[in-house]
């Protein structure tokens, strides 16, 4: 018999504890593996609550912390060595958010942590909105995604309410935080890949018209010229 969400929750404490612990010792990779253990017990515990329940709002809130603690780790803790580097000319096609990074997405990615300064202006919003659409069913196990924006992007704050109702209903948690000195673009996604790019997921041209090629297709979609470096984090 499957475990209830009281037992789930039960056994993540322990976990936690020890994480917090671990962290105390500067045992840093210990810890993440525990953190990380203690969230997937919290996680499938929620997808058994009735969304929008007191209850799950509450552990919600803890859940939050304990997310948001894995991506500061993760950020600290990202030592790597660059495997490839992709290179987009200007005015040039091709170049979708699959192409990109599709090879970042398999079974074992359970968080992704995505820092933009800039998810500001609508178009800059649907990018983000288009990346989680390529993650979601490319990574099974896939249980949180957090962003950290710009100040400027609280306007926004309802729309990215929208987009985590529409992510949780395929189990998938999305944290926003804000920030008033952030200027670095990357996404961390914790199967080990580290991504950077000066652009950002902000790489495509607008349309040139309302029906052209590359108003749906972000395959069709010319691009501004950048430089994506892929990294494989060592630990």
């Amino acid at each position: 018999m499957a475990p209830s969400e009281k037992e789930l929750l039960k056994k993540a404490g322990p976990i936690l504890c020890d994480a917090v612990n671990d962290e105390k010792a500067g045992k840093i990779d210990r810890a993440m593996v525990r953190y990380k253990q203690g969230i997937e017990l919290i996680a499938q515990a929620m997808r058994m609550m009735p969304i929008g329940s007191a209850d799950r709002e509450k552990i919600m809130t803890n859940f939050a912390i304990y997310v948001r603690k894995v991506a500061e780790l993760e950020y600290l803790n990202k030592t790597a060595a660059e495997v490839d580097q992709y290179r987009i000319s200007a005015n040039s096609i091709g170049h979708s958010y699959y192409k990109i990074f599709t090879r970042c997405c398999d079974k074992k990615l359970r968080m992704v942590h995505v820092q933009d300064a800039y998810i500001v202006a609508h178009h800059q919003l649907l990018n983000f909105v288009r990346f989680c659409e390529l993650i979601v069913p490319l990574s099974e196990n896939l249980l949180v995604i957090t962003l950290k924006t710009g100040v400027d992007a609280q306007k926004n704050e309802n729309e990215f309410k929208e987009l985590a109702r529409s992510l949780e209903k395929r189990g998938v948690t999305l944290q926003v935080n804000y920030s008033g000195t952030l200027h670095d673009r990357e996404i961390i996604f914790d199967n080990g890949w580290v991504v950077k790019s000066g652009r950002g997921l902000d790489y495509f041209k607008p349309a040139e018209g309302k029906y052209v090629l590359g108003i749906c297709d972000m395959d069709q979609r010319p691009c501004h010229e950048t430089t994506i470096d892929f990294l494989k984090r060592k630990n």
